[in-house]
């Protein structure tokens, strides 16, 4: 994984030279707050999508079976069916995600000791998740959050400013 990550280097040396301009202890306060704001929307967004999505696929299995429907209905009830079952997903996902990231946020604000690699692990997942609700019909958002939870993930893993910050050099 470090080769992977040491080939990213080059990619990413106009924003690692700008980011290493502010001070650590400052991204640190950045990042959790970053966190603590995504934390509560995946929270606030968790519950409406997975009672969203079992109201839509209740409501196609049930257009599914009240009436006779033509092959283009037919269709368009099984991708609402699919549909609703990423939402129910990824808000369950959401709401595990969620909490986590707001302890991280906590973590990072206290400058404890585990919260660098929990920020590491925590934002590789939401980047993640991040990603499948984007294939989900998420839009221009989703893709931000994508590249700020893995730029994040990425920052925290490599930087010696950020390890330093919290006693870990």
């Amino acid at each position: 994984m470090n080769d992977f990550l040491k080939q990213l280097d080059p990619i990413l040396k106009p924003i690692n030279d700008a980011m290493r301009n502010i001070a650590p202890s400052q991204l640190v306060l950045y990042t959790a707050i970053y966190a603590l704001v995504a934390g509560l929307a995946r929270l606030c967004v968790s519950v409406p999508a997975i009672l969203g999505g079992a109201f839509l696929g209740g409501m196609a299995t049930i257009g599914s079976v009240s009436a006779p429907i033509g092959s283009e209905d037919q269709a368009a009830l099984a991708e609402a069916g699919r549909a609703s079952g990423l939402l129910v997903i990824t808000g369950i996902l959401f709401l595990i995600v969620a909490p986590a990231l707001i302890i991280i946020a906590v973590g990072l604000f206290q400058r404890m000791r585990w919260a660098r690699m929990g920020a590491v692990f925590v934002f590789a997942i939401s980047g993640l998740l991040s990603i499948l609700d984007l294939l989900g019909g998420g839009g221009i958002l989703n893709l931000i959050w994508i590249l700020a939870s893995l730029y994040l993930a990425y920052f925290f893993y490599t930087d010696t400013g950020i390890k330093r910050e919290f006693g870990q050099i």
